[in-house]
């Protein structure tokens, strides 16, 4: 990966809120079902008068001009695509799935209970964060950590120009070969569907860390749950639009299925101390509990629009759907999230792991490929669609 500079006055840093419940599972317990206690439910049907959301629009600084070939972004059935490694990445890369990411930033927020990471890193001098998107973790964290140099890669150049000077972003592929000096901690956000071969590029990571540095890697199971289980049936154009994503992401050879295998790829990397938070993300404002609606009610507003930006490429592209019938079937399955007798909630998985060591000498490691863990999703309270 080669270095490339994006620079520069501070955002406001991402609102704060109370630490949610944690599932977590130690490094012993590889494999073992995660349980959560129901979270109660509030009997209206709708929030009157209640809205979590604030007035202000995020402002969106100057791109950095970079060349032609990395700026020429792939316009298809009304949405732009990322133009370099063109069809690696079939997620959307323009403003509505950029204020999806900010948006989606401050769900998490909200998950860690105002806390950046889980992992428990000290002191830290040289940062990556793969995948970084808008840049917005990436920002926040060069914020809090002023004498970390932080480096943010993506295939995309849509981050802001202005940002902490402790902070560059690069335009570069992770799953290429790694040319950076060893870094302190590897941070890693909502990857799945976009990674061929994961024990790959955690091979990768191991091999490019300090003896004693971190990686942290935080998902979301790609599949709804519903805890009311027994009252109602699983919603249909949801299960089909999750079925959909599998079968796309299997064939496109990039599966959403990863967030239960990371715990023992990062254990099968090297990797020691791993740690497994697992956290009950409701998807709607169905919870009583006026933390956990303020939670559901920003992750609807992000399922709303994950709804169309997670699949439209790959239900035309791969499915070979037209996007006539895709944006039917979206429109269905934004009906669904809004109807509040689905107690819906998603998984959100945060693994960590330390890399042995604490001398200067640097690691190696071999990674045998071969097909992902086949240790089954954790079924929690819940009925889950099969993907």
């Amino acid at each position: 990966m080669a270095e490339q500079n994006v620079s520069a006055p501070v955002p406001q840093p991402a609102e704060t809120a109370t630490q949610p419940e944690v599932a977590a599972a130690s490094a012993a317990q590889v494999g073992e079902t995660p349980t959560h206690e129901d979270i109660e439910a509030d009997d209206h049907d709708v929030l009157e008068g209640d809205s979590a959301f604030g007035d202000d629009e995020s402002e969106r600084d100057s791109r950095t001009s970079l060349t032609s070939g990395i700026t020429k972004y792939r316009e298809e059935n009304g949405r732009r695509y990322h133009a370099y490694r063109d069809g690696k990445y079939l997620i959307p890369n323009d403003e509505v799935e950029q204020d999806r990411l900010d948006l989606h930033h401050h769900v998490f927020n909200l998950a860690l209970g105002g806390k950046l990471i889980n992992a428990p890193i000290g002191q830290t001098s040289r940062v990556l964060d793969a995948g970084t998107g808008t840049g917005i973790w990436a920002i926040d964290f060069a914020d809090q950590y002023p004498e970390a140099h932080i480096i943010g890669c993506d295939l995309s150049p849509i981050q802001p120009g202005w940002v902490p000077s402790n902070l560059e972003f690069e335009v570069d592929d992770i799953e290429d070969t790694w040319r950076h000096k060893p870094f302190t901690f590897i941070h890693m956000r909502s990857l799945a569907g976009s990674i061929r071969d994961w024990q790959q590029l955690l091979a990768s990571i191991f091999n490019n860390l300090e003896p004693g540095g971190w990686l942290e890697c935080v998902e979301f199971e790609v599949l709804l749950r519903i805890q009311n289980e027994d009252s109602i049936e699983f919603p249909p154009y949801i299960k089909k639009w999750q079925e959909g994503l599998h079968e796309a992401g299997e064939k496109f050879g990039r599966s959403f299925e990863v967030a239960v295998h990371l715990k023992d790829w990062l254990q099968a990397a090297g990797f020691v101390g791993v740690t497994e938070d697992i956290i009950k993300v409701p998807n709607s404002p169905w919870p009583r509990d006026r933390r956990r609606k303020e939670m559901g009610l920003y992750q609807q507003q992000n399922m709303f629009d994950a709804s169309s930006s997670y699949g439209q490429a790959h239900f035309t592209r791969i499915l070979g759907w037209t996007s006539q019938e895709f944006d039917i079937m979206s429109a269905q399955v934004r009906k669904e999230l809004r109807d509040l007798r689905y107690h819906s909630y998603s998984n959100l998985y945060v693994v960590y792991g330390q890399k042995p060591g604490g001398g200067k000498e640097e690691v190696e490691v071999e990674i045998e490929k071969g097909p992902a863990a086949e240790t089954e999703p954790g079924e929690g309270k819940g009925k889950a669609a099969a993907v």
